[in-house]
């Protein structure tokens, strides 16, 4: 193990990500032009399949001996050759010693670290699959996970919301999707996590909104809870003002004191089941 693993480690996670995202289209989106200067989607996976070995070959001296493009531009064979040539290429780069990563290599017309380039890489590879997304969003394909929950997987992780990965790994994929694919269910934007049991009082939903307060005359942003009990639904508004809070109380929740509603508040607005991020300090 050296300082650098992280980056492969993250490479192979990317490599899933990329070929997960490109199975969820069919052979007839892969025409789909959004707007007329817009790459299609069979366009992106070439240029990815092109660029990464370009990148690999010229910049790092990773070469697979392989071409760069499949023989057959369908979406399967799209993602046998791009997942059978990064793994190739996983296992080259695994076989660097820690010091090669800081050497220098000619990035395009520049100098850069072995490192700063391959971080370039995934950064460069993500960019283009979150286009992809938006294509999908487009066409009207199910979203699965990314990186974390999506509004098909349940909404916002405040919401409890699931990450639902397609897949769990490489092998699973090319055999599921020789098949024809497996789909995991999805619940759909808002609904909470199918293997988690209903409470009461469950917050249904979280968001900004519009609320005129009188004293003041003006209307301000607010965030205002959604919140389905057993006596029934209501809402709970958080208004700050000035950096003085108050609630207002709807549905079931009106005419309750600021004490009961801000305690309700706090009580149902949990931090999401997710690590806390914390921002190194440099310097």
């Amino acid at each position: 193990m050296h300082a650098f693993d992280f980056l492969l480690d993250t490479y192979e996670t990317e490599q899933l990500k990329t070929v997960s995202l490109w199975s969820v289209f069919t052979d007839e989106d892969l025409e789909f032009r959004p707007a007329q200067r817009i790459r299609t989607p069979r366009e992106h996976m070439i240029h990815q399949c092109v660029s990464e070995d370009n990148w690999m070959k010229n910049m790092l001296a990773i070469d697979t001996g392989r071409p760069a493009l499949p023989e057959k531009e369908t979406r399967l064979d799209f993602i046998r050759h791009y997942a059978e040539l990064s793994g190739q290429r996983l296992a080259a780069l695994r076989e660097k010693p820690e010091e090669w990563w800081s050497e220098t290599a000619k990035f395009f017309d520049v100098d850069r670290p072995k490192s700063w380039i391959m971080l370039r890489r995934l950064t460069h590879s993500a960019h283009h699959r979150a286009q992809l997304v938006v294509y999908l969003r487009l066409l009207g394909r199910p979203i699965y996970s990314t990186y974390g929950p999506t509004a098909d997987t349940g909404g916002l992780p405040i919401n409890k919301a699931p990450t639902i990965y397609r897949y769990s790994g490489i092998d699973e994929l090319l055999r599921a999707e020789a098949e024809g694919g497996d789909f995991p269910p999805l619940p759909g934007p808002g609904e909470k996590n199918p293997t988690e049991r209903p409470t009461p009082n469950g917050m249904r939903s979280l968001e900004r909104a519009p609320v005129r307060v009188r004293e003041i005359g003006t209307t301000v942003s607010a965030w205002q809870m959604i919140v389905d009990s057993e006596r029934g639904s209501g809402t709970i508004t958080l208004i700050d003002v000035a950096g003085q809070p108050s609630y207002r109380g709807e549905g079931v929740f009106f005419g309750w004191p600021q004490e009961k509603l801000e305690a309700e508040y706090r009580r149902l607005n949990k931090p999401p089941d997710e690590p806390r991020f914390e921002l190194q300090q440099l310097g």
